[in-house]
């Protein structure tokens, strides 16, 4: 993750008047305080003191040439006036921001739990696994997020599994062995472990990775979903299906919730309500953890279990990640509730008539969040260039 810097800017008419704030590495009041700062490689926070700083911040964005700032305000001192002022004059100058208003500044710690799932997603080092050559996504992917991915091609993959820390192996086992319940036979439970130490094994190296799934079970006849599950619970952020997309919401997730989220594939809508169901869910996020077949394939292993949450934020992000389309919902019921998709399922009241999904869902996975984080998620795509849409009527 790229360290965090937090600028206080205040004017020089309010500069004596300010408290010591906690949190606040620098505070500047004049163009003179702008040199000599150091902040190669990291991502700021601008704290907008009070008002008549607008023109100071974007100054120093574009003498240290930044993409892109969390603006944070508070209520005194014409602060939000000034913060959506500063806003206007950095999209003139093409950077990046998203505002953050505070109820005071006491609550500093909310701005940075924000800044902290933004600084996770910028240079981020992701490994594709199972895939010989990057497509457009994860080159789109690389460079609006100054990110690094290395595709590692199947057989690479396959070798790394077949070289696992048996040691890594024998635990990942004896902790599933405790954590769920089997309603299969445990037989290939090796294999699957094998999968996940090779996984944890690449963490360090890089920050997270996604797997290219389907080619994998189909010629080995196992399926990673027990390793993802336990390495999300870890909060080591791994996806399915290659997808990017969901990888970028589960790394904002972790930061925002503690939790990696869940990603879902849309099964049906009726009414307000639309279901939702995949095999994988991180085992931190669900209760009465079952262990069944894979849906599609019918091999080991699926994942099923009720979900811990009421009220969840569903998010999806378009394949150049310049539109961010989300919800909150209320959870109705959870669960294995049917044979005929995949294992973890969920039935989610939007509050709209559901056929929104179908005219604003830039493409079929969701990542389901715990709580309603909206209003953090709207920040933050305005910090990372990003439309908002929301699933209303």
């Amino acid at each position: 993750m790229r360290r965090i810097i937090v600028l206080g800017f205040v004017s020089p008419l309010h500069k004596d008047r300010l408290p010591a704030i906690e949190g606040v590495d620098r505070v500047i009041s004049s163009t003179d305080e702008l040199r000599g700062l150091s902040i190669n490689d990291a991502f700021v926070v601008a704290l907008i003191l009070s008002g008549g700083v607008s023109r100071l911040v974007r100054e120093f964005a574009e003498d240290y040439g930044l993409r892109r700032l969390l603006l944070v305000s508070h209520p005194g001192l014409n602060s939000l006036a000034s913060a959506l002022d500063t806003r206007a004059l950095l999209s003139e100058v093409g950077i990046d921001s998203g505002v953050l208003h505070l109820e005071d500044l006491g609550h500093i710690d909310h701005a940075l739990r924000i800044a902290r799932a933004i600084a996770s997603i910028l240079g981020i080092r992701v490994a594709l696994l199972g895939v010989g050559v990057k497509d457009s996504v994860a080159r789109t992917f690389e460079d609006r997020f100054e990110a690094r991915v290395d595709a590692i091609p199947m057989e690479s993959l396959e070798e790394i599994i077949n070289n696992a820390d048996e040691r890594v192996v024998t635990e990942f086992m004896n902790y599933i062995r405790g954590r769920v319940k089997f309603e299969v036979s445990d037989d290939r439970l090796r294999d699957v472990g094998r999968i996940y130490a090779a996984m944890r094994g690449l963490y360090g190296k890089y920050d997270a990775l996604t797997i290219n799934c389907f080619p994998y079970l189909i010629k080995h006849k196992v399926t990673p979903c027990l390793a993802l599950a336990r390495l999300n619970e870890e909060g080591l952020i791994v996806a399915c299906e290659a997808d990017l997309r969901a990888l970028f919401s589960m790394v904002i997730a972790r930061e925002l919730t503690g939790y990696s989220g869940w990603i879902a594939n849309t099964n049906h809508i009726e009414g307000s309500k639309v279901t939702m169901a995949h095999c994988t869910i991180a085992l931190s996020m669900i209760s009465d953890a079952r262990v069944v077949t894979h849906f599609e394939s019918g091999f080991s292993y699926g994942l099923t279990g009720k979900l811990l949450f009421n009220e969840v934020t569903g998010v999806s992000v378009s394949s150049d990640f310049r539109r961010m389309s989300i919800f909150n919902a209320k959870v109705v019921e959870s669960g294995l509730l049917s044979n005929s998709m995949c294992r973890t399922q969920a039935i989610l009241d939007l509050g709209v008539n559901s056929s929104v999904v179908l005219r604003l869902a830039p493409y079929n996975h969701h990542v389901i969040i715990p709580d309603n984080v909206i209003k953090e998620l709207e920040t933050i795509a305005g910090v990372l260039g990003m439309e908002v849409v929301k699933y209303t009527q």
